[in-house]
């Protein structure tokens, strides 16, 4: 018996190591082989389920977490329930049912109102809700329990920078590398706050960091970025270059991007919509409020231009949403690749209304009174065709930026699963062509849809090209709008050091400092149509 012990003990050790490794697929097919002479143990039920949540699963590992709750249905306390209620609520949250996802945190800190897990969790979800007050609450709550731990003061740095509040933000992040000097992310983010010179004790300390030999290559693609930024700063453009790459080409690699399936994706949404006639759309009318879908490619501005509107007493800057692409992919997302109706059968009519009024009620879980929402998550300019379905009444905004500016901001940060695009030179300009070209079909399509927005007029002629936005919106002019530096709406975005400082121009042009580095993507975005 404790032979058998010890076994399963080693076993479990190991599959936990795989899990933190990011071996996901491994970890599920062990686990599969364990569950059939152990159907029951919880352990290796929550890390399977765990798996099955990191590789986005969700349905899956819902019914996993359902399931362990059942086999406790006797434990009157509730306490060996703990894990997979806070797992089920964490799915919840990721599947945007945030009322199941916060009834279950309650319910889990009724039980036990030091459960760590749970506190930070909910911290989470009202940080993804915009009640980042509320949110700071619970991560401090977390640290009195335990203050030892990573992600609480990540997550509390996180917070602290969507507020603006970058000293608080800073803090937080040395904390964590006061407990870990091995959380390199970190110092890509306390990175964005810092001015860097040849004497700066944070560079001087990535730089020892990065010559380590036994490295992972998160930490790698971390520093990498990081350092490409301390040296631009320097202007030491050369070296700034030397880490981006190398930053860039890891990463690149790890995402084991593949260009055809985006080319796909913009040849269906074009075809989809060549022959529709928009004229025939009925009015879908799901919610008093009205959105305004700030869209383009992202480092094109779009942070700043949702600071500028979301600055009106009558707008709510609710931020970089992913409702509309979580609700394109549950609903045309099959195999791996997009599958539109066709728009002009009737019987799809009332699976439109549906996906907007599920878009609404995500919608609702801000608290605002605000008649008018602004949604800037980038992308969506993908949607445009459907965004003018779905919401006939709503306002888009698309943001321009100079083309080789663009493209280098691009390759100087890093972003989400979605936009591994950017990791590669190639790569970008080929999403680039496929951005340009549907943009010119939906400006065809939809010519008074879309205001064009060009980030170079709004810090040359701020007054006038501002008011001009205003009106667009269809509203009335409101001088803090000129002072949307003021206001106090949060930033989750890469963008928020610069989009709570008033306007400049240091970042026009600045692919001058690099051009020599990239001769074929710039010359070949001079040259487009």
């Amino acid at each position: 018996m404790n032979n058998n012990f010890e076994k399963f003990k080693k076993k479990a050790d190991q599959l936990v190591s795989h899990y933190n490794a990011g071996n996901y697929v491994f970890v599920i097919q062990q686990i599969n082989i364990l569950l059939k002479k152990q159907p029951k143990n919880q352990f290796i039920l929550n890390l399977f389920g765990s798996s099955h949540h990191k590789l986005g699963n969700l349905d899956i590992a819902k019914k996993v977490f359902l399931h362990i709750i059942q086999l406790n249905k006797n434990d009157l306390i509730g306490t060996n329930n703990l894990a997979p209620m806070n797992n089920l609520a964490n799915i919840y949250k990721d599947l945007l049912k945030f009322e199941d996802a916060e009834i279950l945190y309650k319910e889990i800190l009724k039980i036990n109102s030091n459960y760590i897990n749970a506190i930070v969790n909910y911290g989470s979800l009202k940080y993804q809700l915009n009640e980042l007050n509320d949110a700071v609450i619970f991560y401090k709550r977390a640290l009195k329990i335990n203050y030892h731990s990573i992600i609480t003061h990540y997550n509390l740095g996180l917070t602290y920078q969507s507020q603006g509040k970058f000293e608080y933000a800073k803090s937080s992040f040395h904390e964590v590398l006061k407990i870990d000097p091995n959380m390199h992310i970190v110092d890509r983010m306390i990175s964005r706050f810092i001015k860097y010179d040849e004497n700066n004790s944070h560079l001087i300390n990535m730089l020892e960091k990065i010559k380590k030999t036994n490295l992972n290559n998160e930490s790698k693609i971390n520093l990498n970025f990081a350092l490409g930024k301390a040296y631009e700063d320097m202007k030491d453009f050369k070296k700034s270059f030397f880490y981006l790459e190398h930053g860039n080409n890891l990463k690149n690699k790890i995402s084991k991007y593949n260009p055809n399936d985006d080319n796909q994706l913009f040849k269906v949404i074009i075809d989809t919509f060549k022959t529709y006639n928009f004229d025939n759309i009925n009015d879908i009318k799901n919610s008093n409020k009205q959105i305004i879908f700030i869209v383009g490619l992202p480092r094109s501005g779009t942070s700043l231009i949702e600071q500028i509107v979301s600055s009106h007493s009558k707008v709510y800057g609710a931020g970089e949403l992913n409702f509309l692409e979580n609700l394109m992919r549950s609903n045309f997302l099959l195999d791996n690749k997009f599958k539109f109706p066709n728009l002009n059968e009737h019987k799809n009519l009332n699976f439109f209304l549906e996906i907007s009024k599920k878009y609404f009620e995500l919608i609702n879980y801000f608290k605002t009174e605000d008649p008018i929402i602004t949604d800037k998550a980038p992308l969506n300019f993908r949607w445009i065709g459907f965004i003018k379905i779905f919401f006939p009444n709503a306002k888009v905004i698309h943001c321009v930026r100079q083309p080789k500016d663009n493209c280098l901001s691009l390759y100087k940060n890093i972003f989400d699963e979605n936009q591994n695009w950017t990791y590669n030179q190639d790569n970008l300009l080929n999403y680039y062509k496929n951005y340009r070209k549907l943009m010119s079909f939906w400006k065809k399509k939809l010519p008074n849809f879309i205001y064009e927005c060009r980030y170079e007029d709004i810090i040359d002629n701020p007054n006038n090209k501002i008011a001009d936005l205003i009106k667009f919106c269809d509203l009335e002019w409101e001088d803090q709008c000129l002072e949307f530096y003021k206001s106090e709406r949060p930033i989750k975005t890469v963008s928020v050091a610069q989009a709570n400082q008033p306007l400049y121009n240091t970042s026009i042009s600045s692919n001058k400092n690099f051009e020599i580095f990239f001769k074929d993507l710039f010359f070949n975005l001079d040259n487009l149509a």
